[in-house]
C-alpha cells in the first residue's frame, strides 16, 4: 500500500513539474510563434518565458494557446513555462524537452519587398516550406504567382502612404491555416520593410575574443581597434547591451556594397533627399553643421536608434528630455562623429547650427528612420543644384560606384 502511495506522490510531482506541451508553430524573420498547451485543468493561461543567448524574454499571449517573440536571431531557446491548476498550485515545467532548437525552422519564411521604381508596383518574393495561399497588402488581394523558386505577390495598386500591413495565408503541415504578418512602409508611393531592409556587405575578420565578466561591446571594439557597430553586424547583435560572459564574438570590420536605399545631403541648400533604386523619392530641410563641419565625402548608416539617449562629456541625458538634441531618431554614421538625427529645436531647421550632425524635423527624420536601410550610403555634397532625378546625374555618385565596384573585386 505504502509502495502504491508512493508511486502515486511521485506521478503528481512529475505532472505538476512537467505539464506543458510547447511545439514551434511558425518561424519567420521577425518573430517566433509557440503552441503551449497544459496538460491540466488551468485557471489561467500560463506565462511563458525563454531564456536565449542574450538573456530572458517574455512571449506575449496571441490567444488560440500560441504566444509570440522576437526572434533575435536565437538558434536555441529554453522554454520556461509557469502556470496555476483550479486549485491555485503552481505547475511549471516542459514534456517536450528542455531546449528548443529554432535553427531547423529558420528557413520556413522568408520574404523580399521590391517596389519597381518605374511604375510603383510592388513584388513581394516568398521563399517558404509551407504553402502560400494568399496575400493582400491594407487588407487588398495581390496577385499570387508560383515560380520554381517560390511564390511571387504582385500589385498595382497605390498602398497607404507610411505604414502598411503584408499579410500572408499559408497552410501548415498539419492543415492549419495561418496568417503572418509583416509591417511595411510607404513613402511617396516606394515601399519597403518598415525601419528598411539590410544592405549587402562584406566583413574582414580579425580575431575572435571570448567576452570576459563586466566588459562593453564598447570597451571590446576600442580594444581592437574596431567600431561598435561593426561587431553587432558582423555578430547578428540587436541589443549591444545584450552580451554574456564566455560569448564568443568574431572580430573584425564592415564595408557596405550597393543596396536600394541612398540618402544625399546638401550643405550648400541645407536639403536632404532619399533615393530608392536611383530614383528621387523625397527632400527635406535639414540644419547643417557651423562651418560646413560634415567634409563633404561618402558616409555609411551604421546604425538606428528609436528615442536615443545623449552622453555628453560623460553626462547621461535621458530619451525625450528637452535638454537632449537628438530627438526621436538617430542614424549613427560610419565616421562616428556625426549622424542624423530629429531636434527639440525645430526653428533651427534650415540654419547652420550643429555640431557637425544633420537635424531634422522630428517627423521627418522619422519617415527617413522607417524607410532607409542599415548600410544605406550618405554622399554629403556642396552644389546649388536642385536634386536630380536620377542620382546617378550626380557627378559625387560616380565615385561612390566606383568605389563600390573596387570593394567588390576586393572580396572576391
Amino acid at each position: 500500500m505504502k509502495k502504491i502511495i508512493t508511486i502515486s506522490l511521485i506521478f503528481v510531482v512529475v505532472l505538476l513539474h512537467a505539464a506543458h506541451l510547447v511545439e514551434v508553430d511558425t518561424v519567420t524573420s521577425t518573430g517566433v510563434t509557440l503552441i503551449v498547451k497544459p496538460y491540466y485543468d488551468a485557471s489561467q493561461k500560463p506565462k511563458v518565458y525563454l531564456y536565449g543567448p542574450t538573456g530572458f524574454i517574455r512571449a506575449k499571449y496571441k490567444g488560440n494557446d500560441s504566444y509570440e517573440f522576437e526572434d533575435g536571431l536565437f538558434r536555441w531557446v529554453i522554454p520556461i513555462i509557469v502556470g496555476k491548476n483550479k486549485f491555485g498550485q503552481t505547475v511549471f515545467g516542459t514534456i517536450s524537452g528542455p531546449i528548443l532548437d529554432l535553427y531547423q525552422y529558420k528557413k520556413n519564411i522568408s520574404i523580399k519587398v521590391v517596389t519597381n521604381p518605374e511604375d510603383l508596383s510592388l513584388n513581394v518574393k516568398v521563399s517558404t516550406d509551407y504553402q502560400l495561399i494568399s496575400g493582400t497588402i491594407d487588407g487588398k488581394n495581390m496577385i499570387l504567382f508560383k515560380t520554381s523558386k517560390g511564390y511571387v505577390l504582385y500589385t498595382k495598386e497605390k498602398r497607404n502612404e507610411l505604414k502598411n500591413v503584408l499579410s500572408l495565408k499559408i497552410k501548415l503541415p498539419s492543415g492549419k491555416i495561418k496568417t503572418i504578418s509583416y509591417d511595411l512602409f510607404t513613402l511617396n508611393g516606394f515601399t519597403t520593410y518598415l525601419r528598411g531592409d539590410f544592405t549587402p556587405y562584406v566583413s574582414s575578420i580579425i580575431a575572435t575574443h571570448i567576452v570576459q565578466k563586466g566588459e562593453t561591446l564598447w570597451e571590446i571594439a576600442k580594444k581592437y581597434g574596431v567600431r561598435t557597430a561593426d561587431l553587432q553586424i558582423i555578430n547578428n547583435l540587436e541589443n549591444p547591451d545584450k552580451i554574456y560572459s564566455g560569448m564568443k564574438l568574431k572580430i573584425g570590420t564592415v564595408q557596405f556594397t550597393e543596396g536600394l536605399t541612398s540618402i544625399v545631403v546638401n550643405l550648400s541648400t541645407s536639403r536632404l533627399a532619399v533615393y530608392y533604386a536611383g530614383k528621387l523619392v523625397k527632400v527635406f530641410p535639414v540644419a547643417i553643421g557651423r562651418s560646413d563641419s560634415m567634409p563633404p565625402g561618402i558616409y555609411w548608416i551604421l546604425n538606428k536608434q528609436i528615442d536615443p539617449a545623449l552622453y555628453w562629456y560623460g553626462e547621461y541625458i535621458p530619451p525625450r528630455s528637452p535638454i537632449n538634441g537628438l530627438g526621436t531618431r538617430f542614424l549613427q554614421l560610419s565616421n562616428p562623429t556625426y549622424g542624423i538625427h530629429g531636434t527639440t529645436k525645430p526653428w533651427e531647421i534650415g540654419r547652420r547650427i550643429s555640431h557637425g550632425c544633420v537635424r531634422m524635423f522630428n517627423f521627418d527624420v522619422e519617415a527617413l528612420d522607417a524607410f532607409v536601410d542599415l548600410g544605406s550610403p550618405v554622399l554629403v555634397i556642396k552644389s546649388f543644384e536642385n536634386f536630380p532625378e536620377d542620382i546617378s546625374q550626380i557627378p559625387e555618385f560616380l565615385s561612390f560606384k566606383e568605389k563600390i565596384k573596387n570593394q567588390e573585386g576586393e572580396s572576391s
